[in-house]
């Protein structure tokens, strides 16, 4: 980077929470759940020559999902829709009205035009530009891609996916300054201050510091505080003006980052690096399904991964596989699938979920060293097991169930105690 654009890493708002995702998709960085505070580690600069606004991507990746063979032959709406024409073109008004693109294009249908041009070998557009149509890839042109250019076409969609979560979760969130400095107010007592405004899924305490150290230093005044719905987030910035007699200055924070950007960093561009982020969505109000049950009925939806349980019975924490949240919730009707709601994950619900996969990954149930596992209890040298870990039958020789949810329908997991509210975390009113 040249001297008119490296970073001062002395100034007193750090490069991450300077220069995280800001409405400009050409200016980004990567931006950690807030529960884990931004990142501040090295970044590389990139220019970003990107012409389309983040929601054109969003629609191409509806697309993308609607008019997929296996989404055609469970959506009987959508096959109808598209076999109504002998050529199966498909009217963009039509389009326009279906939920998950109502809300992202917000009327402008100029946007399919936009999305199409970006993947000319998926869809084509009529003269008229009214219809639009997938292009059967026995018709497309096929041009065999490299390994090379394949990895990076997948990891750029990654790096637009984790743009556009980063934006929606910038946009759903504020940033508030103002806070007495000695005594600083204790996350519970800031919880329950914005708690009357809706549902809060984190908050964080600014520090002073940069890199590793960046929580340990003293506390600036201000914080960051996600919620629920932009809706709330925009409630609070208007009407949250005083705390304990003390004024705040509050704003969105995608205009915070952004006003930060342009007053310092302007001249930079940078790239997300990491894109290994885990979506997560909290569910409630399963108390009727097993573990397996939840996630057949969400692969309907979305490709999922783990499951964890919270402490509350019904209540859980899913992960989803190729789909932001934002986009996996858009697709559903009243945030529900059948009984079971559905709604962003909250920072809590989070930890107890990287909390588990951290303990899975470091040999625990199941893993080298830990329960059934070589070396772990019950092993060879452990409490008087067999070879393999704890016996897998009770006393009277009955088998027990496996006790992980991921495979079958036994709840031994949720050792971490989560409160999960079902009615903090139905659908919110819109």
């Amino acid at each position: 980077m040249s001297s008119d654009t490296k970073i001062a890493m002395d100034e007193p708002i750090n490069k991450a929470e300077a220069l995280q995702v800001a409405s400009d998709t050409k200016s980004v960085i990567e931006d950690e759940s807030m529960e884990e505070s931004l990142s501040t580690g090295a970044t590389a600069p990139v220019v970003d020559e990107t012409e389309h606004p983040s929601n054109v991507h969003q629609v191409l990746r509806q697309l993308l999902a609607i008019f997929d063979p296996e989404n055609i032959k469970k959506d009987n709406f959508f096959r109808e829709l598209v076999e109504r024409d002998p050529e199966h073109w498909v009217p963009i008004k039509k389009l326009s009205m279906i939920k998950r693109f109502k809300e992202i294009i917000d009327g402008d249908v100029s946007l399919f035009e936009k999305a199409a041009s970006l993947a000319p070998q998926d869809f084509e557009i009529d003269e008229a530009k009214a219809r639009l149509r997938c292009i059967k890839k026995e018709e497309a042109e096929v041009v065999k891609d490299t390994h090379a250019e394949n990895a990076d076409r997948k990891l750029a969609l990654k790096r637009q996916v984790m743009i556009d979560h980063f934006e929606a979760q910038n946009k759903r969130s504020i940033y508030s300054k103002g806070f007495p400095l000695d005594p600083e107010p204790t996350e519970a007592e800031l919880n329950e201050f914005y708690g009357k405004f809706g549902r809060v899924l984190s908050l964080r305490h600014r520090r002073e510091g940069n890199g590793n150290r960046r929580n340990d230093g003293a506390f600036k005044g201000s914080i960051f505080v996600e919620f629920e719905t932009l809706e709330i987030a925009q409630k609070v910035v208007d009407e949250a003006k005083e705390y304990n007699g003390a004024e705040l200055l509050n704003m969105i924070k995608a205009d915070y980052v952004e006003m930060k950007r342009v007053e310092k960093y302007s001249d930079c561009t940078y790239d997300i690096l990491n894109v290994a982020h885990r979506h997560l969505v909290e569910y409630s109000n399963a108390e009727e399904y097993g573990f397996k049950d939840i996630k057949e009925l969400v692969k309907t939806v979305a490709k999922v991964g783990r499951l964890e349980p919270l402490d509350k019975k019904g209540c859980g924490v899913l992960e989803l596989l190729k789909m932001t949240p934002e986009d996996f919730l858009a697709s559903l009707k009243d945030q529900k699938l059948e009984n079971i709601n559905f709604c962003l994950v909250s920072a809590a619900a989070r930890s107890h979920f990287n909390k588990i996969q951290k303990e899975a990954t470091k040999g625990g149930r199941g893993g080298r060293g830990g329960r059934g596992g070589r070396g772990g209890r019950g092993s060879r040298g452990g409490r008087g097991g067999s070879r393999g870990g704890h016996s897998d039958r009770n006393k009277d020789g009955r088998k027990r169930g496996n006790d992980n949810p991921n495979n079958v329908e036994i709840n031994k997991r949720a050792r971490t105690v989560v409160e999960a509210n079902a009615n903090a975390i139905a659908p919110p009113t819109r």
